[in-house]
């Protein structure tokens, strides 16, 4: 196993098997939920905010299900290319992120990893546009639509490279703050003793 495979199975990026299992236990409660249940949604709001931070974050975790609707969508029905594209996402949180990442770090990581599936999604979509052989004039969209198209690209791209440059600011502002003394270790995290 890689080194990067190995931190994204062991490290902050990887649940732990309390959070899978509370987050199992509160997907059935929530299936209830939805069902009809009446009671099982105040069970599953308390049992929320009785989780923990892990479980919460996960749970709420809007980018890296945007990141799953995407890879289902680029993938049109290939079951294989959906696998090899979250396997893909899990493989980039992993080697972004680094060892140890902050929580900010994460945030950051989340956030490129989510636009990169965006805008490689979006490219595909404009480039289908500019194929040779379609058959009908009715199959082709109007260029305006493709314009359209482009831009949004050309958004998610800005996006895309402006969470890259904000994640290398947090770590070099990081990097040039000198090592907390005291209980605090690294990145101000405390230090057990």
């Amino acid at each position: 196993m890689s080194g990067v495979n190995a931190k994204a199975k062991s490290g902050v990026l990887e649940l732990s098997e309390e959070t899978r299992d509370r987050l199992a236990e509160l997907r059935a409660l929530s299936k209830k939920t939805e069902a009809g249940d009446k009671g099982a949604r105040g069970e599953l709001r308390r049992l929320v905010r009785a989780s923990s931070p892990e479980v919460i974050g996960r749970a709420s975790d809007v980018a890296r299900r945007a990141g799953q609707t995407l890879a289902h969508t680029a993938a049109g029905g290939d079951l294989l290319t959906e696998e090899a594209l979250h396997a893909k996402l899990d493989y980039m949180r992993a080697e972004i992120a680094g060892e140890d990442p902050t929580p900010l770090e994460v945030l950051l990581t989340e956030r490129v990893v989510s636009l990169w599936m965006l805008v490689t999604l979006l490219e595909a979509l404009v480039a289908t546009q500019y194929r040779r052989n379609v058959g009908d004039a009715s199959e082709r969209l109007s260029p305006s639509y493709v314009l359209q198209q482009s831009r949004i690209l050309e958004s998610a791209t800005r996006r895309y490279l402006a969470a890259i440059r904000e994640l290398a600011r947090v770590r070099k502002l990081e990097a040039a703050v000198p090592a907390a003394t005291g209980s605090f270790g690294r990145r101000g995290r405390v230090s057990p003793g």
